[in-house]
Formats: C-alpha cells, sequence, structure tokens
C-alpha cells in the first residue's frame, strides 16, 4: 500500500508509527514543513519525505502540487495530519481514487453551519477520521457523523523514549533542591487553564512556602502574563519558554498539571510525566479522563475550579505516599494501555481496510438539518 502523510510536523509518536507502517511493508511518502530530528529519522530508516508546505486551507498551489504528487506516485491514501492539509486534500483530490483519512485531537469548534468545516472534518469525502482520544470521538458521533467513518487510535508510547537523564537540573532553573515542584508543560494560551493554577498556588503561596511552579512552553496569552507581575513570590515561578526537550524536564517536578478548561484530547505532556513517574493533577473533562483512568493514575479536578485545585495541590504537597502511589499507578497505565506497538497494528488495519471499501458517498441530508 502506498500511504502518503501530510501536515505540519511530526511528534514522536507520529514518527514512530510511521516507521512501523514502513518496518511493515508499506510504501510511506511524508509531507511536511517540519525538517527535525523525527523527520532525519524516518528518512534514515529509508521512508521517504519532503518539505511541503500548505499556507491554509484555500492554498490553492499546494492543491495542484498535491493532486500531481498523488497521481504520479499512484497513492492509495493520503492521511492528512491538520486542518490546512486535510482541507486541500478534500478539494484537490476531487475525482481521483485516492481515500482520505484525517486525524482528529481535539474536542469542539465543528459546526455544520461553518463552511470551513465543510472543507475539513465534516467533509464527505473522507474515508475515516482517527481520533485521538474516545472522548474526540464522542463528539464527532454526536454531530451526526456515521459510525464506521470514526475510529479512536491512541497516540502510543514507549518508555525507553525518555530515559536517560534530564537536560537541565533544578538548580540551573534556579530551583532549590529540596522545593516541592509543580509543573505545567504546555503552549500557554487560552483553553490550556494556566491562570486557574496560577491563582490556585497564589492562595497557597503562604501556607507552602516550599511550592515552586515550573511553566515549561511558549507564552502566548496577555491575562497570564498579568497575573506573572501580581503572583505574590515572584522568585518561585520558573518561567523555561519553548524547549525542544520539554519531555525530559518532566522529571524535575514533583506533580505535573494540566487544568485545561476546553478542547482536550488527549496531552502528550501529561503521558509524557505519567510515564516517567511523575504523579498528575488534570481537568476531569474531554479526554483527559481516559489518561487516568477516571482517577485511578491521576488526580481529577473540575475545570476552572481553582480552589478545588488548590486543594488538590495541598494534598500531594503534604502527601508523599500518595504522589508515589499515584506515580506507579500512572506509569502502569501508560506501559500498559498506551503502548506504540498498539497504535501501529491499529493504523495498519484501519489503512488497509478503508482501501477495501468503496470511495464514501455523501452524508444523508438528515445530518445537516439535524432531523
Amino acid at each position: 500500500m502506498k500511504i502518503l502523510v501530510i501536515g505540519r510536523t511530526l511528534d514522536r509518536p507520529e514518527s514512530r508509527i510511521i516507521l512501523g507502517l514502513h518496518e511493515r511493508g508499506h510504501k510511506l511518502l511524508i509531507l511536511t514543513e517540519s525538517e527535525g530530528q523525527y523527520v532525519g529519522d524516518l528518512r534514515r530508516a529509508g521512508v521517504r519525505a519532503e518539505y511541503f508546505r500548505v499556507a491554509h486551507r484555500l492554498d490553492l498551489a499546494a492543491m495542484v502540487r498535491l493532486r500531481r504528487l498523488v497521481r504520479q506516485e499512484r497513492i492509495n491514501v493520503v492521511y492528512a495530519l491538520s486542518n490546512a492539509a486535510l482541507s486541500a486534500a478534500n478539494v484537490g483530490l476531487v475525482g481521483l481514487p485516492a481515500r482520505i483519512v484525517a486525524y482528529r485531537g481535539t474536542v469542539g469548534n465543528l459546526s455544520w453551519l461553518d463552511p470551513f468545516c465543510w472543507l475539513t472534518f465534516l467533509n464527505p469525502r473522507i474515508s475515516r477520521v482517527v481520533c485521538v482520544s474516545k472522548a474526540v470521538e464522542r463528539y464527532l458521533l454526536g454531530l451526526g457523523l456515521p459510525h464506521r467513518r470514526v475510529a479512536t487510535i491512541y497516540k502510543g508510547h514507549d518508555p525507553s523514549w525518555y530515559q536517560g537523564t534530564s537536560p537541565t537540573t533544578r538548580r540551573e532553573l534556579g530551583i532549590p533542591e529540596d522545593a516541592f515542584v509543580l509543573g505545567c508543560t504546555a503552549v500557554i494560551r487560552p483553553g490550556k487553564g494556566v491562570e486557574v493554577l496560577l491563582r490556585a498556588c497564589a492562595a497557597l503561596a503562604a501556607e507552602l512556602p516550599n511550592l515552586h511552579l515550573l511553566l515549561v512552553g511558549s507564552i502566548k496569552y496577555p491575562l497570564v502574563e498579568s497575573l506573572f507581575r501580581s503572583f505574590p513570590a515572584r522568585e518561585r515561578l520558573h518561567l523555561t519558554g519553548f524547549r525542544q526537550d520539554a519531555a525530559r524536564l518532566a522529571p524535575l517536578m514533583d506533580v505535573s498539571v494540566l487544568c485545561s478548561t476546553r478542547g482536550e484530547g488527549f496531552p502528550k505532556s501529561v503521558v509524557e510525566a505519567m510515564v516517567q513517574g511523575v504523579p498528575v493533577i488534570v481537568s476531569s473533562l474531554a479526554g483527559l479522563p481516559e489518561l487516568v483512568g477516571n482517577g485511578e493514575a491521576g488526580v481529577l479536578v473540575p475545570p476552572g475550579d481553582a480552589a478545588t485545585l488548590a486543594d488538590a495541590i495541598r494534598l500531594l504537597a503534604l502527601d508523599p505516599g500518595r504522589r508515589a502511589t499515584l506515580a506507579e499507578a500512572g506509569r502502569k497505565r501508560v506501559v500498559e494501555r498506551f503502548r506504540v506497538q498498539d497504535s501501529i497494528l491499529q493504523m495498519h488495519r484501519l489503512f488497509s481496510s478503508v482501501l477495501l471499501e468503496e470511495l464514501p458517498d455523501r452524508y444523508p441530508a438528515s445530518l445537516v438539518s439535524g432531523t
């Protein structure tokens, strides 16, 4: 089977799934703007990768180039990892027999009344939507997409990816060795709940004098920047900005927090913390409960509730035994339930089944009318 994968960039699980499909005998062509480590690893393994940029959802030049490639290479399946890539495939490949498979990583922001959504996930041209979590799958089914066109495949991980020491130390980041370090790894923007985390930590600053907050990620939220300035113990607030090696900073944390307020599908920063034995606190929305088993392998808090989040932080700060129990449960859950080998097999089966099907018909009119 000839599979074309198109998207802005590749993360480690995606590149490992691609490599696994390559090892199963599939011929893959990767089109991406990324020229990072993972693309280099794929090339060294014999996977063909080319630079390809889709500037926006209506990038006509990208559509024409994509159509030419699909015809020349006799591509069977196009797997689109971004909205712009999916739009380019849906429009650019009209009339061609290649199947289109989409990837969906978040909950929300789709509507039958939005014409741009018809260019992407609501387009009847799509054979299958790969959902990063059951929460995403339920969301798409709730919109009326047929069951046969959605499938959940988790982005599996491998503990061996995280072996070795952290690229830095607490001291290098200005954090005392005996501090209780609360960490959050995310692009700091609306919806990630970092403002809720800052308010919870501010409320605990006097009560827990050894509490330090480590934020790993670029900042794209003015409200959070204003909360930084008003934080009552700024010497206990540590900002790294964007880090290419963000996953390897998790062992510096005593607890990792992601208190998102909307849309999370299957955030890799939480998985990366869990597999490295760091206990987690996450919001009880979208795909986050799937990660922690509804609380067995992590603490769940209501989204947007700074007071309850502060209670959870206090509980773990004062109970090392509870932290150790959650750390072990979290690592075990990733190792047993979110294995990259399973993801590779599931993607192989999905692409194989899609190729055997007829090209999709249009959606029934009842889906659009809501009846």
